[in-house]
This record gives C-alpha cells, structure tokens and sequence, in this order.
C-alpha cells in the first residue's frame, strides 16, 4: 500500500514538472514584456481565458476536459498531455535509478529537464534560450569538478571547449563555402553545455544521434523546411545518453 501511495505522487509530482516545462516551452520564446515566467497565470493559448486551479491538475484536466478549452471549446494541444506522461515516466525511473535524498539527483532532474525544454522549443520555434544553456554549463562543470559525476573535470572542461568549437568550426566552412550561417550559434552553447555535464568523450556519440534524430524528424515531416532543429536532436540525444548512463550505473 505504501508503495501505491509512492507510486502515485511520483506520478503526479512528474505531471506537474512536465507541466512547468511545457510553461517554459510556452513562455521563453515569445517576445512579449506582457508574458513571463511568472506572470500572467495560466491561460488558454486561444481565448487567453485564465485556467482555474482544477484546470491545472496534472492529466486530470486534460482527460475531463476531453483535450478542450471550457471556455472557447477549441481542442488543446496533446503536447501538453506528452509532456506530463514523459516526466512521469522520467520521475520513476529516477525512483528506481537514484536516491531521492540526495541533492545531486535533484540537479540531474535539472538538467534532463532544460535539455528537454531546450529541445521541444527548438523543434516548435527553432529557438534556443542562451540562459537555459549557460545553467547546463555552469551545472556540468560543477557537477563533475566537485563530484566527478559523469566524467572528469578535465573531461567536461574539454567537452565545453570541444562542443562550441565543432559546431562553431563547421558553421564558419559553411560561410565560406555558401557565405551564409548554416548552423545557429544557440546550438553552440548547447552543444557546449551538453559536453560540460557528459564530458568530451560523449560529444561523437550525442552529435552522431542528435543529427540523426533531427535528420528523421525532417524526413518524416510532410512540409520540408530549409531550417533544421538540430537543438531538437542534441537534447533528446544527450537524454538518452544520460538515462543510458544512469541504468549501467545502476545495473
């Protein structure tokens, strides 16, 4: 019975960060001194009618409110609902994996979720948040300076340098050779940070990944866009690094 009762607020806990990422995903792209992260409270995307607090409750709402706004009846969006399940899952997981207790498995919470945000946004908005990517830096780098956690100190060092610089080195052949960027410099800082908390020795895998997923994401795409979010395939890569990593640790 215990466990049920643990089951169940884990499941919910892992809603309502879902819920804050699709905020984030939401909120950071637009420009608008109106709307932050703070404020207004949430509202519908249609009708900007503001939702009430049984409105907010993770799944619940979604489900009773058969995916529609109660105030304009238009149908919200299943993102919503993806994210609360895939955070969920996330939360159990981490149950299963890490200590609860211990303040370095609430920073890798952390972690997996601005990667998560960073790509959703950029796969919606092709936009990256500068901030987002500075924290996963800052978190990588003290992760592994002071507790060694995925990699060495020197390692997540290099994994910054190594991860900008690729990018970086590849977008100014692009110039010269089309005179135009082809790659954005938000995925620079991404890549960096991703190499900060994973170190330079995962840089080949997640970048091999990260552009093969957003290369399928294009294929798969009915309207074939000339912009490509490769930040959407180095977030979704550098978590399956990570979850990878957290299960051998485990096992």
């Amino acid at each position: 019975m215990e466990l049920i009762f643990t089951y169940f607020f884990l499941i919910i806990f892992g809603g309502c960060l879902g819920s804050f990422a699709s905020m984030l995903i939401h909120r950071l792209p637009v420009d608008d001194h109106l709307i932050t992260l703070s404020k207004p409270r949430s509202f519908c995307p249609q009708c900007k009618a503001t939702l009430d607090f049984f409105q907010l409750i993770p799944f619940v709402s979604f489900l009773l409110n058969k995916g529609k706004c109660l105030k304009c009846n238009v149908k919200i969006r299943i993102n919503y609902l993806i994210n609360e399940i895939v955070f969920a899952v996330f939360v159990l997981f981490i149950f299963h994996t890490m200590n609860l207790l211990d303040p370095i498995t609430w920073l890798i919470v952390s972690i997996v979720i601005s990667l998560y945000v960073q790509s959703m946004m950029d796969m919606e908005t092709l936009l990256l948040s500068q901030p987002i990517s500075i924290f996963l830096i800052i978190a990588g780098l003290g992760l592994n300076i002071f507790v060694e956690f995925f990699t060495l100190p020197i390692d997540a060092l290099l994994g910054l340098i190594f991860g900008y610089g690729i990018l970086f080195c590849i977008n100014q052949l692009h110039k010269i050779i089309r005179s135009t960027d082809g790659i954005g410099s938000g995925d620079f800082l991404l890549l960096g940070g991703i190499g900060s908390v994973f170190g330079a020795s995962s840089i080949g895998p997640i970048l091999l990944m990260g552009s093969s997923i957003t290369l399928s994401l294009y294929f798969l795409k009915k309207k074939k866009e000339k912009q490509l979010p490769l930040g959407f395939g180095l977030g979704i890569g550098a978590i399956f690094y990570c979850l990878l990593f957290l299960f051998l640790s485990d096992a």
